[in-house]
């Protein structure tokens, strides 16, 4: 009797904690990749906020089933390795500290799912879950850009983020087709899929994915053959393609803006090679490298927050050291399974490792690892393939207080993200909207409220002053202005602003020096340029010096109506030296 009672005691135990386990995957792969919270600015930020639920249930779910952590050794090393260094970049090397947390929070997410992920059983249910949800996604991408705009982003607010992230689940689904432990209606189910999901990606125009996504299927490939000469089949065949179309590739490099990033983040790394600039410094140092060529590209932006190449974005943040314990942490996770006698008994682990090598390819072109959304997915394959038969199993009370550890940790980091990240957000959006519909007053008190809770938001206080600067309050603006460039400095056109600002209020030696910074930062800003010109030539009657800048603008804009007025004015005037 009392046996009975017992078995029924774990059998409701047991039932429990699949319940839990199944929430937690429902919420990572649904909620992670479905739902976007339309309130906020960035409306996909809910995301992260999902990635902590994620792992807060999750070892919720160890610690009730007593789990015991296993972990090889070799790899603990290594991981442990990179979060110090990561660590001592971050309070040792950056300057601007706010910037590593932002960060940081972000590591602290992707590293609790590779550990928690690591000790994660390979089960149908979940690989059914994020391919269900990535079809769902490709849908809504497919018909978005049957719609009138022509723009799929799906739920990723973005066309790359989508496909940075499709890459995984259609590798998997590659992979499922020559897996006996699925029937053949799953296989076909996974060929549609497969089938919208190549389309929807074609339709995102994202070069680099779909790059990616050749490299991920010829790697499944593979490892599905590599007991056989035709493993290499796959890569022969991509090489071959990729050698054909290597003059269009290189022309087509070198006059996308990526090479004009590329050469600036080069600069940026040659200055500090070995430790770089400190963890999440880039967006703070790379405009000090910029080409300044960049800015005649029509993509062109004043803020550039990625190098577009996470090896190049590691080695500005982290230097070497950083990018050989980041790219050797994957090696020694994925080694064994290219080894001719490593044994894969379950055929998808071909499919989680293509989507590695797919989103690796991808973000030598990408910032998609920045991005929570391929990020999250990309840790947790990362860990789940950390999933060896030789794993060192670690004592119940230790591994119940790093459960607890992650636990009490997701918990703390779901109550800040919430209200330091989301919330700020809303209020972000709620000025935004303000301001265009001309309400000044309700999008300043959004503004503020966004400033109040993170005073390191310097695109909430950039609005703010620019809001300020438009209702004449040149006071209020000019002080936010420089703030800004305390926190930040030279964000976007702060410089150009304050010049503004300055001439508006008559103190037109400040200004001067504020559009002199600015045209430092971009010498093909011609709003700068003009600005220049005109005070030299009203405020010290300097016409040579005007001129030469006025002839700059001509040079960039032959019509531009200021510079060519101006010039007719002193041309009738007689102040031209040498021209009639």
């Amino acid at each position: 009797m009392g046996g009975r009672k017992l078995k029924k005691k774990k059998k409701i135990k047991s039932e429990k904690l699949e319940i839990i386990e199944s929430i937690s995957l429902i919420i990572f792969f649904f909620g992670g990749i479905l739902l976007v919270f339309k309130r906020a600015y960035d409306y996909t930020i809910i995301k992260t906020l999902l990635g902590f639920l994620f792992t807060l249930l999750l070892s919720v779910k160890y610690i009730m089933e007593e789990k015991n952590l296993e972990f090889n050794y070799s790899t603990l090393f290594l991981f442990i390795l990179l979060s110090s260094y990561i660590l001592f970049s971050s309070f040792f090397i950056a300057t601007f500290k706010y910037g590593s947390a932002s960060l940081l929070e972000n590591y602290l997410l992707y590293f609790l799912i590779f550990i928690l992920a690591s000790n994660l059983k390979i089960r149908k249910e979940w690989i059914y879950y994020w391919l269900i949800s990535a079809f769902i996604s490709s849908m809504i991408g497919f018909f978005q850009y049957l719609g009138p705009k022509h723009y799929a982003i799906s739920t990723f607010g973005n066309p790359n983020f989508f496909a940075g992230h499709i890459l995984m689940p259609m590798c998997i689904g590659f992979s499922l087709l020559f897996s006996e432990d699925f029937r053949d209606e799953q296989k076909f189910l996974s060929l549609i899929f497969l089938t919208f999901g190549t389309i929807t990606l074609l339709f995102t125009k994202s070069r680099a994915a779909i790059t990616g996504l050749f490299f991920g299927i010829a790697t499944v490939f593979f490892i599905l053959n590599k007991g056989k000469r035709i493993k290499w089949a796959g890569f022969l065949v991509l090489f071959l393609i990729l050698g054909i179309l290597s003059p269009v590739i290189y022309k087509e490099f070198m006059t996308n803006i990526r090479y004009y990033i590329w050469a600036g983040t080069i600069n940026l790394i040659k200055h500090r090679p070995f430790t770089g600039w400190g963890f999440g410094q880039f967006i703070f140092y790379y405009f000090y490298f910029r080409k300044r060529e960049y800015f005649l590209q029509p993509e062109s932006t004043p803020v550039t927050n990625h190098a577009h190449n996470e090896y190049f974005e590691i080695l500005s943040e982290l230097g070497v050291i950083g990018l050989f314990l980041f790219l050797f942490l994957i090696y020694k996770i994925l080694n064994k399974y290219f080894r001719k006698d490593y044994k894969i008994e379950n055929k998808i682990i071909a499919g989680f490792i293509g989507g590695i090598f797919a989103v690796m390819v991808d973000n030598i072109f990408s910032t998609n690892l920045r991005n929570p959304s391929t990020a999250m997915y990309f840790w947790f394959l990362l860990g789940v393939l950390n999933n060896p038969n030789n794993k060192k199993e670690f004592s119940l009370n230790f591994s119940k207080l790093l459960y607890s550890t992650i636990l009490f940790t997701s918990f703390v980091m779901s109550v800040f993200y919430s209200n330091y990240r989301v919330l700020p957000e809303v209020y972000l959006k709620r000025g935004i909207w303000a301001k265009d519909s001309k309400n000044y007053k309700k999008a300043i008190e959004n503004y503020e409220v966004v400033c109040a809770l993170n005073p390191y938001n310097y695109t909430a206080w950039y609005k703010l002053a620019y809001v300020y600067g438009m209702i004449g309050n040149y006071k209020k603006a000019e002080k936010i202005y420089l703030y800004i460039n305390r926190i930040f400095p030279h964000f976007a056109k702060t410089d150009t602003n304050l010049g503004t600002v300055y001439l508006k209020m008559g103190n037109y030696k400040e200004a001067l020096k504020y559009y002199l910074f600015a045209e430092w930062l971009n010498p093909y800003d011609k709003d700068v340029l003009c600005s220049i010109a005109s005070i030299y030539l009203v405020y010290y009657n300097n016409v040579d010096e005007a001129v030469k800048y006025l002839k700059r603008v001509l040079t960039l804009d032959p019509e531009n109506r200021y510079a060519n007025k101006v010039i007719k004015e002193l041309k009738k005037e007689g102040k031209l030296r040498g021209e009639k």
